[in-house]
């Protein structure tokens, strides 16, 4: 098994502003997993509970029925609700992780773009206080020997 090339990146063009706006996306979803989705989730658990007014007349029922089938049909709805809640969880850490990565290309970008700044201005300066270039017809400042 060969190891695997960097990709090419040619002339590679990033937008900050664009990478600063999908940080701002993805704290958006994250706050939308978190605020509707899981608050709507815990309502779920909570109406799964059942009515504490009205009482299961029978013995270990549920709100299919307290046959067989309909406590597996429960017990697999309680697994698929926990699994779903976890999942969110996982979902709005990734999303977490996922805008703060993007963050920090973003500054990582915006620090090369004002070192790259910096360093054009520095060459600017040395360009324009070092000597002119001599003139056509002028004596050249190297040694010529052609």
């Amino acid at each position: 098994m060969g190891s695997i090339p960097p990709p090419s990146t040619g002339d590679l063009h990033v937008s900050v502003e664009d990478l600063d706006a999908a940080a701002e996306y993805v704290e958006r979803l994250k706050q939308y997993v978190e605020d509707t989705l899981k608050y709507e989730m815990e309502r779920i658990k909570e109406r799964m509970k059942g009515d504490s007014n009205n009482a299961q007349t029978v013995p270990n029922g549920t709100p299919f029925g307290a046959y067989e089938d309909a406590r597996m049909q429960w017990a697999a709805l309680t697994t698929s609700t926990g699994n779903m809640e976890a999942h969110l969880t996982t979902l709005a850490q990734k999303l977490a992780a996922l805008k703060q990565g993007t963050e920090e290309i973003a500054k990582a970008f915006r620090d090369t773009e004002a070192r790259n700044a910096a360093n054009g201005k520095e060459i600017e300066r040395l360009l324009e206080s070092a000597a002119p270039p001599p003139t056509a017809g002028g004596t050249p400042t190297y040694p010529y020997t052609a």
